[in-house]
């Protein structure tokens, strides 16, 4: 067997294990930076396919995300939406990274060229049920009175954490669960300042946290009730 004909094998043959697991087909590979797999596990596991209310996605990068979060919602409630917000401007996160470079520098490397909204575009064409915000997420009015679920991976400053939970959190449902990004420390460490905003965020509503973990890469898990 040819290497060419071995490789296609492969990725064939684990294209049909994530269809069996996950119930679709993955995206391209690059697609994802950030393993959402680990998100719809948990959404699995506390049932937020039954909690009442929409899906917020901020900061969708190249749409690998975004495409799983349809996929699975369309499958297990597909009454349920998915806003997809982000500014599509990769040079507009300037916060630091550990390597002490700047996010936007980092995304400027990962798409080495390419634009990211035809990136995206590309990825999510097939989800019928996202809606795409095109904007800056301080400047968002959610659409939906209600959340099940909302990812927080927009601008990594301290203001803008602050303000994404600030924009979702009151929206979701009781039993609905926000998750946050490059947070962590140890082996997973995530970003000083985002590590910081997020213990003031839970400071300011650990009566309304009903639990909280982390999991994956760098992801904290705030849940309602």
């Amino acid at each position: 067997m040819s290497i060419r004909k071995a490789l296609g094998l492969r990725t064939h043959l684990r294209t049909a294990q994530y269809r069996r697991k996950w119930g679709f087909d993955p995206p391209p590979p690059w697609a994802d930076i950030s393993g959402y797999e680990t998100l719809l596990d948990e959404l699995e596991r506390h049932g937020i396919s039954r909690v009442e209310g929409d899906i917020v996605e901020i900061g969708v990068f190249r749409g690998g995300g975004t495409y799983k979060l349809s996929k699975y919602f369309e499958r297990v409630a597909p009454d349920k939406r998915v806003y997809a917000i982000d500014v599509f401007d990769p040079s507009f996160d300037q916060s630091p990274t550990l390597d002490g470079n700047t996010m936007a520098e980092g995304y400027a490397a990962v798409l080495n060229g390419q634009d990211q909204r035809e990136s995206y575009d590309e990825v999510t064409r097939s989800c019928t049920n996202v809606t795409t915000i095109a904007s800056d997420s301080a400047k968002v009015t959610l659409p939906t009175q209600k959340l099940a679920y909302a990812h927080i991976d927009g601008n990594h400053e301290p203001a803008y954490v602050h303000s994404d939970f600030k924009l979702v959190w009151p929206a979701v449902s009781n039993g609905g669960i926000v998750s946050i990004d490059d947070y962590g420390s140890g082996d997973e460490a995530g970003l000083d300042h985002v590590n910081h905003a997020v213990h003031e965020v839970i400071g300011e509503h650990a009566s309304e946290i009903a639990e909280l973990w982390t999991d994956g890469f760098r992801t904290i898990f705030l849940k309602k009730g």
